[in-house]
């Protein structure tokens, strides 16, 4: 065919029926009827591996665990049953059973106190006494007058002073233990150093102890109650007494 001559017409063979469906290709698959599953998708590749299946459902009812991290409660604490309900109860303390410690030791408890003045004013001074009061002077039978002192008063008087001089002056002043307070395991010292007061300032903190008998012997009570566990006579010398071990 030339340039410029136009085509020929197509022949009766070539022409399709526009009232016909349009032929499709016959290896096409034809799309599911109404209602119909679609086809399975082709198999995979030789040698590709499968999907893993979907993880199980969770049973019914089971909480799903509690996530990590802030805002977590901390586990609950383990309770003793032989304990009371919600924990252990402080024990009682009550004014002999824990005696508070100072910057200078453990101060002792006024039981302590009590037993070591027993011994140094009580038994001690027992053969005193005695002396004291058979030398006291007795009333003459004929006249009724009192008569004079006996010697056995003055050996009495001379006895107790002078255990007072060595137990509770000397020995109390250069060591902080009489015989009662070493028996008893207490030792009386500076509450500011801690250091003994010495044989002058134990005779004075004696007589300091009047002030603790003339309020009706309140003043010995004090160690009851006080948060330093001192006597009148103590707070007026500031000292303190402090445990340590008897003998």
């Amino acid at each position: 065919m030339s340039y410029g001559t136009p085509p020929p017409p197509p022949s009766e063979d070539d022409r399709s029926d526009p009232t016909s469906e349009p032929q499709t290709p016959s290896d096409a698959p034809s799309p599911p009827s109404y209602g119909q599953a679609p086809p399975p998708p082709p198999p995979s590749d030789y040698g590709q591996a499968a999907p893993p299946p979907p993880p199980p459902p969770a049973d019914y009812g089971q909480s799903p665990p509690p996530p990590s991290g802030y805002g977590q409660a901390p586990p609950p604490a383990y309770n003793d049953p032989n304990q009371p309900y919600g924990g252990a109860a402080p024990a009682y303390t009550g004014p002999y059973e824990q005696a508070p410690a100072s910057s200078v030791g453990t101060l002792a408890q006024w039981p302590q106190r009590a037993l070591g003045w027993l011994i140094d004013f009580v038994v001690l001074y027992i053969p005193g006494y005695i002396l004291y009061f058979i030398g006291l002077p007795k009333a003459d039978p004929v006249t009724g007058l009192p008569g004079s002192f006996g010697v056995a008063y003055y050996l009495g008087a001379l006895y107790i002073l002078a255990v007072a001089i060595y137990n509770r002056w000397y020995r109390g002043g250069t060591t902080g233990q009489t015989i009662g307070r070493g028996v008893a395991g207490v030792k009386v010292v500076r509450e500011s150093d801690g250091q003994v007061l010495g044989m002058g300032m134990a005779f004075v903190r004696d007589l300091a102890h009047i002030v603790d008998s003339i309020i009706c012997y309140v003043g010995w009570l004090f160690p009851l109650w006080d948060s330093k566990r001192q006597t009148i006579a103590d707070k007026i010398m500031s000292t303190v007494s402090v445990t340590v071990p008897k003998g």
